[in-house]
């Protein structure tokens, strides 16, 4: 399968020789994790043209926000614009090695595992094989008619969150409460999105029914994003989530430093924002999201590739692979297309 090709107007300025330019910067700083220059291409990859020519380019390149240079001696990395351009336009996904298809299928195929074991092992693996923070969820299908939501005072920072469906399920959890909000605004805003969703079935709700929300309201709801996730966790379908490769992550060089190591563990025991990155809503089975392009600022620094898996047309699951922005995208997509089609068709068959 390949890549899908962007068709954006502002590719006419890229031609065959700085798309090449392009993916060879892209393939080496994966690799070395240092700043290219233009030797290193000249050198490393049969271009056909001068380091001269390739550097004039890779200026060209800089100019139009494909690359960044981030010491002004130093060569240039890809940039989130150059990132996407590759991954749209540029990228192949990688085919798995004899070896690595039938260590997947063994685990996949297992007629003893249960399904939620091979969600299990199958974020275990992606984060062996990649080096990053895999999270899986096996999703359990259950139908949610909304009843009401209403917000409890807990102190002067935070609130309980209590969420009703019809059939007379409770669910509760700590929000905080926005600043420059109050208790009382939040009702409110509770009280309109009870009338808003009241008797429908959100066992599928996303981010397009709180937009639409946001819409009838005339409001922004940007300060209160947290509350929703809250509110969508309690009424989507229950799943169980499973996570690895914490460890790995930590080791690439991107996170060396103390700083940077304390917002991955952050990220981790931010459960919100790993429900959320599974729970957000997909117009394709596999997507690509990269550095600010998440809506989660604790995310600007890392991309996340997403797949679904379905049975019947059903979602049955979702994993999620969170690595550094320079991601080995190709190998991650190659490896997450080689369990969709064995993980759904083994699925399919326990069913």
């Amino acid at each position: 399968m390949t890549a899908r090709r962007n068709t954006d107007p502002g590719e006419s300025g890229m031609n065959d020789r700085k798309k090449r330019i392009l993916w060879a910067v892209v393939q080496d700083y994966v690799s070395s994790a240092e700043p290219v220059g233009s030797r290193t291409i000249a050198k490393n990859y049969d271009l056909g043209v001068s380091s001269a020519t390739i550097r004039n380019e890779m200026q060209d390149l800089g100019d139009e926000g494909y690359l960044e240079q981030p010491h002004t001696s130093a060569g240039r990395i890809p940039s989130i614009k150059g990132y996407r351009f590759y991954v749209d336009c540029l990228m192949e996904p990688s085919r798995l090695t004899g070896e690595e298809e039938d260590r997947i299928t063994h685990m996949i195929s297992d007629e003893t595992t249960k399904a939620d074991e091979i969600f299990r092992n199958m974020a275990r693996v992606v984060a062996s094989m990649t080096h990053t923070l895999s999270v899986a969820a096996r999703r359990v299908s259950r139908t949610c008619i909304f009843n009401y939501i209403r917000f409890l005072p807990l102190d002067d920072r935070r609130a309980i969150l209590l969420v009703v469906t019809q059939d007379g399920n409770v669910s509760n959890s700590v929000v905080n409460i926005p600043p420059g909000s109050s208790i009382d605004e939040m009702q409110l805003l509770a009280d309109k999105l009870n009338h808003f969703l009241h008797g429908k079935d959100l066992s599928t709700t996303d981010e397009k029914t709180i937009l639409s929300f946001q819409k009838e309201i005339e409001r922004d709801l940007t300060p209160f994003s947290r509350i929703f996730v809250s509110m969508r966790r309690a009424l989507a379908p229950q799943q169980k989530v499973y996570s690895g490769g914490a460890a790995g992550l930590i080791r690439q060089p991107e996170f060396q430093n103390v700083e940077k190591m304390q917002d991955i563990l952050n990220l981790l025991e931010e459960r919100d924002v790993l429900h959320s990155i599974l729970d957000t809503a997909m117009d394709r089975p596999l997507a690509v999201r990269i550095g600010s392009e998440n809506p989660d600022k604790s995310l600007a620094d890392l991309s996340v590739v997403k797949a679904q898996f379905h049975v019947g047309g059903e979602l049955i699951g979702t994993m999620a692979v969170i690595g550094p922005t320079r991601m080995e995208y190709g190998r991650v997509i190659g490896l997450l297309y080689f369990m969709q089609k064995h993980l759904e068709h083994m699925l399919k068959n326990k069913e």
